[in-house]
């Protein structure tokens, strides 16, 4: 039951993110550039296997891949609420 939280908490929070970014008229361009920079995290800890020790099952790599994603999201929604407060002033 804590792991569906644990994978479910980030997905709502970007939900909720993309939908308190939807009235601003830039949405777009800031939607496909986080998309790249997801892509480059992901390609990153995908590729850049030799930046860090041996991970004999992996479990490294998906801590460095959860952690990476649910910062990304927590910025994003920080950005999305005071962005949203300021359209609405």
């Amino acid at each position: 039951m804590e792991i569906l939280i644990i994978i479910f908490i980030p997905i709502i929070i970007w939900i909720v993110s993309i939908y308190l970014l939807l009235g601003w008229d830039k949405f777009n361009n800031f939607f496909i550039i986080n998309g790249i920079l997801v892509i480059a995290y992901v390609g990153l800890l995908v590729c850049g296997k030799s930046i860090w020790d041996h991970d004999e099952y992996g479990l490294g790599f998906l801590f460095r891949l959860a952690i990476c994603l649910l910062t990304h999201v927590l910025i994003v929604f920080v950005f999305a609420v005071f962005k949203n407060r300021q359209l609405k002033k």
